[in-house]
C-alpha cells in the first residue's frame, strides 16, 4: 500500500487583517462581502484558527483582492 502525504497549509492571520484595513473593511463587511462568517474571520484573525479550507482562504482573497498564497505562512506535512 503506498503512503500519500497531505499537506494542510497555515495561513497568516495579520495578513487578512492587514488586508481587510487596507480596504477600511470592518470584521462585519469582510463577512458579508466574502459569505465567511464573522467568527471565522476573528479567528483567524487572532491566530487561534490557524488552519482552515482552501475554500475559505479562497473566499477571503478573492473578496479583498489578493491572491491566496498571500496569506500562506508555509505548510504543515501530515
Amino acid at each position: 500500500m503506498e503512503c500519500i502525504k497531505q499537506f494542510k497549509y497555515e495561513v497568516e492571520g495579520r495578513k487578512v487583517k492587514v488586508a481587510r484595513a487596507e480596504k477600511g473593511w470592518t470584521i462585519t463587511r469582510l463577512a458579508k462581502e466574502s459569505g465567511v462568517t464573522r467568527k471565522t474571520i476573528g479567528e483567524i484573525e487572532k491566530g487561534y484558527k490557524k488552519r482552515i479550507r482552501i475554500s475559505t482562504i479562497e473566499q477571503i482573497a478573492n473578496t479583498l483582492g489578493k491572491s491566496v498564497e498571500y496569506f500562506f505562512n508555509g505548510y504543515i506535512e501530515e
